[in-house]
């Protein structure tokens, strides 16, 4: 049996990564699984990976520039194109998307499925939903998202998702049968050559709050719950926020963390100096508003450093050892303060919490997340 991941525009290539050289481990020297993607380097990897064409650097690929969208379309045409032959040739039995990119703007997506379909008839075709919605969507935009996906839901044998409560929500939203869908956790993202160092707590507690920063994602919560603690705790507070943010959210956070002591680093950075910066940091903050699944978590949880998340079900599925005091009020920034405050003060278990932290390390492993997926073929 031959299994085909493919990712189309190379969204998320560390997951692609991640997840192939885990499954080619545990199959030995059978060469029955490959991967396709871009923004790739197919030498660095351990596992039988092609890379697709990747014409723009990855840190400009949500750009809004029409001229560069163009250019990321005329990509995704010609990578399905390829994916086309490659499956006529190779005739897979599963086919395994991670992302569909055309799914978010256009109707078109429907055509390459029709025509993956046709080059080998015999082969299922998986997909992982890995966000209910697109990112930053709003009421309308689910809408016209919601009509799309309906065009090309027929093409699909499975759906893989990465939570239960993701699985439920998608199922109502899309009307999708359960039995056509398994949930397989998200693995927790290891950067590679990287240590985690002992860590003391200087002076200052160091919060840090990364990834691409949106409304969606709180991260004017966290700003607004600082502004909350009293003065005296305030000092004993150093916030670093980092990651791409728009011109009217920055001013927005700008105009709130006057006076305070945070950091904004409103642009992308390279994963050296971000990975040197949470390692810096005491506590990581993830006030999100919504979420189905957060890969920044899975970055976190890497990190050994106590998390404060909102109370979102899907950040408590995840870290369902964890207890749920340990969380705050989604939305809520007295809330956010509150629990900021008890790491201010000391007033939290840092030690026990650290203890459930390396638990769901083993638990979410790629290791494991392979296996899961190796019992996942096998009922093919």
């Amino acid at each position: 049996m031959k299994y085909l991941m493919v990712d189309i525009s190379g969204k998320v290539p560390k997951y692609d990564i991640a997840l192939c050289e885990a499954l080619s481990a545990c199959l030995g020297d059978k060469p029955e699984l490959a991967l396709l993607a871009a923004n790739i380097s197919s030498r660095d990897i351990k596992c039988n990976a092609k890379r697709l064409l990747s014409l723009i650097p990855k840190k400009f690929q949500n750009s809004e520039n029409k001229y560069k969208r163009s250019i990321k379309a005329f990509e995704g045409l010609l990578n399905y194109l390829y994916l086309m032959f490659y499956v006529f040739w190779k005739r897979p039995s599963i086919v395994h998307f991670q992302w569909l990119p055309f799914l978010e703007v256009a109707s078109i997506e429907r055509i390459f499925l029709r025509l993956v379909k046709i080059a080998s008839p015999k082969s299922r075709i998986w997909l992982t939903i890995h966000n209910i919605y697109p990112h930053n969507s709003n009421d309308k935009s689910r809408i016209r998202y919601k009509s799309r996906f309906v065009q090309i839901d027929k093409f699909f044998d499975l759906f893989v998702l990465h939570l239960q409560t993701s699985k439920i929500e998608f199922c109502k939203e899309f009307g999708i049968d359960e039995c056509r869908c398994k949930v397989i956790p998200h693995g927790i993202f290891e950067p590679k050559n990287l240590k985690i160092t002992p860590h003391e707590r200087g002076e200052k507690l160091r919060l840090v709050m990364y990834g691409n920063q949106s409304y969606y994602k709180g991260t004017d919560i966290l700003v607004d719950a600082i502004a909350l603690l009293p003065k005296e705790i305030q000092e004993k507070v150093s916030t670093t926020i980092v990651g791409k943010t728009s011109d009217d959210y920055l001013t927005i956070l700008q105009k709130k963390a006057n006076g305070l002591d945070i950091s904004i680093i409103p642009e992308y950075v390279s994963d050296d100096e971000l990975n040197k910066i949470i390692l810096d940091s005491d506590v990581i903050v993830l006030p999100y508003r919504e979420i189905s699944q957060s890969g920044v978590l899975l970055l976190a949880l890497y990190f050994e450093r106590p998390i404060i998340c909102s109370d979102l079900s899907s950040f408590r599925e995840t870290l369902h050892l964890i207890p749920k005091d340990y969380f705050f009020e989604s939305g809520n920034p007295n809330s956010l303060m509150t629990l900021i405050e008890k790491y201010i003060e000391e007033n939290v278990d840092v030690k026990h919490y650290l203890e459930k932290m390396l638990l769901l390390k083993e638990e979410y492993s790629w290791k494991e997340m392979a296996l899961m997926y190796l019992k996942l073929y096998e009922m093919v």
